[in-house]
């Protein structure tokens, strides 16, 4: 009866071998489809990992207090700001991570400034103000508090960006967050 059984358990215990080889590999798989980028080279490398999974860290610097939908990531300056915007999993991302060091967990976006969008935004800048729901967040000190006019001055700086390029759109990145964690 062993003798019976020795084959039969041979043939369960490779297969079962296989399956969890399978497994491994399709893990594998998961965690290098996964982009892991810097606030530093942000730029170069997030034509490449439109609508990707990323990781990022970085220090929140800012986090936009009309609903806390948005924060921004520095890393050593001010001058390079990555913008990580709220997931379906995120309701909003609170003040007291102002300062913290984060890891996200998300996926990269690219919002697409062309001629069109910009025509939009400034047609909306000139309905009433509590309409004011398009545009350009840069995580910048007092962009919150812009007026219109200052508004204007960034859809045309921005026009004069789009002319200068040669191409016919300029390129906001951000990061959809699905999770992060606060890093010690």
């Amino acid at each position: 009866m062993i003798t019976r059984l020795f084959p039969l358990m041979f043939v369960i215990f490779f297969t079962m071998a296989g399956c969890n080889q399978g497994t491994k590999e399709t893990a594998d798989k998961t965690k290098n489809d996964t982009t892991l980028l810097t606030v530093l080279t942000f730029e170069k490398q997030a034509d490449s990992c439109i609508d990707k999974p990323v990781i990022i860290e970085g220090t929140v610097m800012h986090i936009c207090k009309h609903g806390g939908k948005r924060m921004f990531l520095v890393d050593g300056t001010d001058s390079i700001r990555i913008e990580v915007t709220t997931g379906p999993t995120i309701a909003k991302f609170e003040d007291p991570l102002l300062g913290s060091r984060v890891r996200v967990f998300g996926t990269l976006k690219e919002e697409r400034i062309d001629a069109k969008f910009l025509n939009e935004w400034e047609a909306e800048l000139k309905k009433p103000e509590e309409n004011h729901n398009i545009g350009v967040h840069t995580g910048a000190k007092g962009h919150e508090d812009q007026d219109v006019a200052d508004k204007f001055e960034t859809i045309n700086s921005l026009r004069d960006d789009l002319k200068n390029s040669g191409k016919d759109h300029l390129s906001n990145f951000s990061i959809e967050a699905a999770k992060f964690i606060e890093l010690k």
